[in-house]
């Protein structure tokens, strides 16, 4: 595989001080927000890992899938398997790895990996998991920037490129500069995998909003298309002042500026020249992390099989021939 390991570049210092939110002077997660709405990632990540174990809860679920318990990563793990092919060896990225689950997964399963992760912390304790489990001769860690890819691998690099809970982190025109580094170190026909998490309406339908529930329980009986094509129309007019409503998002997983829908995937992997784009939302795992329209049985029967009210959006594209 052609690309080099890579150290953070060296970058000019950011003042962390000035994305402190005057009116709530106490609030780090307003910080990491503002943060990342700049563009400042690892300091945004450095801040999160300051104030609560960011480190060891990326970990758990890993650990607690190697000793062989089903968990919410456990699920999702098997989804993205589902569009790796295992009848060979590939060459995967896990981009955005945190301490580098899924590619340490691959690697057990016989492929060749790389993951690559903002914030050093992540990586040295993913390094330490690979030397533990003897795959350093099979899966390397990096530590940099998503949205530079061509500055760590070199052109072709991949056959699969696998990027999970990382797009609900970016910007529109972050992940834009990522989906162009991804085409770069993918090969031709390459495969590009995508996770993301929770779905933008994802918290429309929780129980007692009923002000909402009013709007989206008479038209239940709507196809998934039409239902979705209604969702996203109260949206943009009747319901255009509830685009302030990802303020809920922050309260409840910290970090996510940008959870969409399978229609907003979609059209952010075609905007980027990806050809077979196929785009879909599920509950990946049920039984964990229940919220919205599964936290009770009524709100499930109605909107369970509704893909604009499921946590989970994945995206599958390749690259051009």
């Amino acid at each position: 595989m052609s690309g080099a390991e890579a150290k953070v570049e060296n970058m000019p210092a950011v003042d962390v001080s000035a994305f402190v939110d005057p009116e709530h002077p106490q609030s780090w997660s307003r910080q990491m927000i503002a943060l990342l709405r700049e563009g400042h990632y690892r300091e945004a990540y450095e801040i999160l890992d300051q104030n609560m174990p960011f480190v060891d809860n990326q970990l758990r679920p890993y650990a607690e899938a190697l000793a062989g318990k089903e968990n919410h990563w456990t699920l999702t793990h098997e989804w993205i398997d589902r569009f790796v092919n295992s009848t060979r060896p590939q060459r995967v990225l896990d981009l955005g790895c945190a301490v580098g689950c899924h590619a340490i997964e691959f690697a057990r399963k016989g492929h060749q990996t790389f993951g690559i992760d903002i914030l050093p912390q992540m990586i040295d304790r993913g390094r330490d998991l690979i030397d533990s489990l003897g795959l350093a001769d099979r899966c390397r860690l990096v530590a940099g920037d998503v949205r530079h890819l061509q500055r760590y691998f070199g052109r072709g690099s991949f056959d699969v490129v696998v990027s999970c809970d990382t797009f609900e982190h970016l910007e529109d025109d972050a992940i834009m500069q990522t989906l162009e580094g991804v085409k770069h170190v993918l090969r031709p026909g390459g495969r590009i995998v995508v996770q993301t998490s929770p779905g933008r309406y994802y918290y429309w339908f929780e129980p007692g909003r009923w002000k909402l529930l009013t709007l989206l329980v008479p038209m239940a009986w709507l196809p998934d298309a039409a239902f979705t094509a209604y969702v996203r129309w109260l949206d943009r007019w009747p319901l255009r002042r509830l685009r302030r409503e990802h303020v809920r998002f922050y309260r409840h997983e910290y970090g996510h500026i940008n959870c969409m829908d399978k229609v907003h995937l979609r059209q952010l992997l075609e905007r980027a020249g990806f050809e077979h784009v196929y785009t879909f939302a599920i509950h990946a795992h049920p039984g964990f992390k229940d919220e919205g329209c599964l936290k009770r049985p009524w709100l499930r029967r109605l909107f369970g099989d509704k893909s604009i009210a499921c946590r989970n959006v994945f995206g599958v594209a390749t690259t051009p021939r």
